[in-house]
């Protein structure tokens, strides 16, 4: 075996892992603290549009994650979900599933009342082998 290849197959072995060091794992509490102050930021002079909240709905999900991304961790990634909608005394649910590991991933939501509008933020954070 030539010194390349003994060196590919070393860096190649150095850069797998099942789990992530303590240090670098995601806390959930760290993505609740990114989701409400974003949306207590861009939602609190928000006034809701039917026309223009897909545009707003974008903007904040490309601004959680930058912010996610900000926090450093390595080897995750994000998935976000945001639901934007008006306050008109009906009711919504929303659901998701996905394959999850329990040591290693984070999922993590929030919510922005107001009197005419409501929006819901949902953070999933999948460990990246």
């Amino acid at each position: 075996m030539s010194a390349t290849t003994s060196t590919a197959a070393a860096d190649q072995a150095q850069t797998f892992q099942i789990r992530p060091p303590a240090n670098e794992k995601l806390h959930s509490s760290a993505v609740k603290e990114v989701l409400h102050s974003v949306l207590v930021e861009q939602l609190s002079n928000f006034v809701y549009d039917a026309e223009t909240s897909d545009k707003k709905v974008n903007c904040l999900a490309e601004v959680i994650r930058e912010r996610l991304h900000e926090l450093s961790v390595t080897r995750y990634k994000f998935v976000v979900n945001v639901v934007l909608g008006e306050q008109r005394g009906g009711g919504i649910k929303v659901g998701a599933r996905c394959l999850w590991d329990t040591d290693t991933d984070t999922a993590v939501s929030d919510t922005f009342l107001t009197e005419t509008f409501f929006c819901s933020a949902a953070v999933f954070g999948a460990f990246f082998y």
